[in-house]
């Protein structure tokens, strides 16, 4: 009687190995995969940190509106109101009265960071002249975000220029007393507030880095910020460096002045 032995074939042999040609070729397809969905994964988590930002200007736009309603439409102003508008009392935020707290269910001042995280954009990752590197505007300011000064700041602006010193002299002859119902834009079309960093697109600021800049641009799109209007809704827009009124968006709330602000602008791009 013959006996003849088999050689198991390890497809049929559950104790056989991978063979390092079909190792390296299981790793090189999942590194292709990740590859592939890395970017999508990075482009989700930050249209989600874009949506969470834009749900807390919105609520802030209402406050707002609220706000305005108490003091017969006059927007707040005074030394940094266009960050101690809101928020909690951080080191760098002055010693404003946050009046805009209460209007969301908020002490006037807060001391503590987790307090107010209505005020905090999830993508701040700084980028704000003149403070640390890597510090977020939350932590240094007690906000993400800033306010138009032409509608909540102090109540007169410096040159930000000689091209635009007549209007700058007209700005600052009507920020004393100005109102929501008295000669200003479309609510839909003013600029009420938005990411720190926006407002560095049209001030002209000559420590202001590239670097800098960027790291300032928290939702990853050159020059683009998230913005409330004075009428509530939120975009995702882009602020053109050194212009006033676009057919997009105002900064400048008063109507008479619109058309200096496009003589002094430069031409459209």
């Amino acid at each position: 009687m013959i006996c003849r032995f088999h050689k198991k074939s390890r497809y049929t042999d559950p104790s056989a190995g991978f063979t390092l040609v079909e190792l390296l070729a299981v790793v090189a397809i999942i590194a292709v995969l990740m590859a592939i969905l890395m970017p999508v994964l990075r482009s989700a988590r930050d249209l989600g940190k874009r949506v969470r930002c834009g749900s807390n200007l919105r609520n802030l736009a209402i406050a707002w509106r609220l706000y305005l309603d108490d003091y017969n439409g006059r927007f707040y102003q005074g030394m940094q109101a266009n960050v101690g508008y809101g928020g909690w009392k951080a080191p760098k935020g002055g010693l404003s009265p946050r009046p805009l707290n209460p209007y969301i269910g908020l002490e006037p001042t807060l001391e503590s960071p987790n307090s107010a995280k209505i005020f905090y954009c999830p993508a701040d990752r700084g980028g704000t002249p003149g403070l640390f590197w890597a510090e977020k505007t939350y932590l240094a300011y007690g906000t993400s975000y800033q306010t138009n000064i032409f509608l909540i700041g102090q109540n007169a602006c410096g040159t930000f220029s000689a091209g635009t010193a007549v209007l700058d002299k007209e700005i600052n002859k009507r920020l004393p007393t100005v109102h929501r119902d008295q000669g200003l834009v479309n609510p839909a079309r003013l600029l009420l507030m938005g990411d720190y960093g926006w407002i560095n697109q049209w001030m002209p600021r000559a420590h202001l880095y590239e670097e800098l800049k960027e790291m300032a641009e928290w939702h990853n799109k050159p020059d683009c910020h998230n913005l409330a209007f004075l009428d509530g809704h939120v975009q995702f827009l882009n602020i053109r460096k050194g212009y006033y009124v676009t057919d997009e968006y105002c900064v400048l709330p008063f109507k008479d002045l619109c058309s200096l602000a496009l003589e002094v602008q430069g031409p459209p791009e």
